[in-house]
C-alpha cells in the first residue's frame, strides 16, 4: 500500500521521528550525538526551521519543528543526508527512507508532544528523570546548564 502523501505548511509546527535502518544503535555514542547536534543547529541557525524540542536517542531522534519556507520534507531529508554522510556508511543507508510525521494543532498538543519525547530515555531506562539526559531539549525547559543547543520556546 503506498504512503499517504503529507502537505506541509509554512509555519505550522510538526513532531518528526527518523529511525536508523534495522534499529540499529548508530547514535548511541556521545560523538554521533554531537554530530547530530551540529546538524540541528545548522537548520536551525540556516532559518530553515524553528527547533522547539529534540531528543537524541541511540536508535532515532525527535524533533518537534515548525517549517520556515524552504519546504519541511526538504529540510528533513536534508537534515538525514548529513546524518546519514556523516556516520554512516557510505555503501548503505543509515537512516530509514521514510519518517514519520505528526502535525500540531495547538499549544497544548506541543506541550504535550514535547513532555513525551522528553520521557523516551526515562522509558528507556537511561535516566530516572527527562533532564538528567544531556540530549534533549528537557534541560532548556527545566532551565538547567549546560544544555546541548538552545532551542526556540516561544511559538
Amino acid at each position: 500500500m503506498p504512503r499517504v502523501k503529507h502537505y506541509f505548511e509554512t509555519g505550522h509546527y510538526y513532531h518528526i521521528t527518523t529511525r536508523t535502518r534495522g534499529g540499529i544503535f548508530a547514535f548511541e555514542s556521545d560523538e554521533a550525538k554531537k554530530l547530530i547536534i551540529q546538524s540541528l543547529r545548522f537548520y536551525r541557525e540556516r532559518g530553515d526551521w524553528r527547533l522547539f524540542g529534540y531528543v537524541i536517542m541511540a536508535n532515532h531522534v525527535h524533533v518537534v519543528v515548525s517549517e520556515k519556507g524552504a519546504g519541511l520534507s526538504q529540510v528533513v531529508g536534508n537534515f538525514k543526508k548529513w546524518i546519514s554522510n556523516n556516520l554512516g556508511n557510505a555503501t548503505e543507508e543509515l537512516l530509514e527512507r521514510r519518517f514519520d510525521d505528526n502535525s500540531i494543532q495547538h499549544e497544548a498538543e506541543m506541550l504535550e508532544v514535547i513532555r513525551y519525547i522528553h520521557h523516551n530515555p526515562v522509558r528507556a531506562g537511561v535516566v530516572g528523570q527527562p533532564e538528567d539526559y544531556f540530549w534533549s531539549s528537557a534541560r532548556n525547559y527545566a532551565g538547567l546548564t549546560p544544555v546541548a543547543m538552545e532551542v526556540d520556546k516561544e511559538w
